[in-house]
């Protein structure tokens, strides 16, 4: 058997489309905010990828500084969830790993955080998430959202980060349920799924 190759770098990449269409977004309020994203998320589906969209925006203007998508299927990386592109990509457009270094910055995700984007979340310097979608809403078509505090909206307010929702629900839900529909792949972790 002949070892597989050893990389030495990832990449993780948003559809340029994407990009562009987020590069010059304004939205002020977390319901323009939220419809931005769920519209994303939608297109993700038509991109054969999962259902879930999030993006970094600035508190003072509304300014777009990143857009994420689910990358799981295309990029084989079960760490590309919406939130945590987002999250990268504002980092690194900012150049900083903090971007509270850099201003007031909102989180906002198609669905309530699974327990690995929850969990970088405080360190990401955002302060405030706002979320569509319900964790039961995510695990009614089929996710496993991990294990996670039930108390986690009051866990990060005690860590400053402020958390609106669910925002838009009745639309996010939609994307999840078309999704379902089409047969969308389940990408759980663990053994067998």
């Amino acid at each position: 058997m002949t070892a597989p190759e050893f990389p030495d770098q990832i990449q993780l990449t948003i559809h340029p489309d994407l990009a562009a269409k987020a590069r010059h977004l304004t939205a002020d309020t977390p319901e323009t905010r939220m419809q931005a994203v769920t519209a994303w998320a939608d297109w993700n589906v038509t991109q054969g990828e999962g259902p879930f969209a999030a993006g970094i925006f600035d508190l003072t203007d509304g300014t777009c500084i990143s857009a994420g998508v689910n990358r799981v299927v295309s990029s084989t990386c079960s760490l590309a969830h919406a939130e945590v592109m987002a999250i990268m990509l504002a980092q690194q457009s900012l150049k900083c790993f903090s971007l509270a270094e850099k201003g007031r910055y909102v989180l906002t995700t198609s669905a309530e955080p699974c327990a690995m984007c929850f969990g970088a979340i405080p360190w990401s310097g955002v302060c405030q998430v706002e979320y569509g979608a319900t964790r039961a809403d995510v695990e009614a078509i089929g996710f496993d959202e991990g294990p996670k505090s039930k108390t986690w909206e009051a866990d990060l307010v005690e860590r400053g980060i402020q958390v609106l929702g669910p925002l838009g629900r009745t639309k996010a839900v939609a994307v999840l349920q078309a999704y379902a529909r089409k047969g969308g792949l389940l990408y759980n972790g663990g053994a067998g799924t």
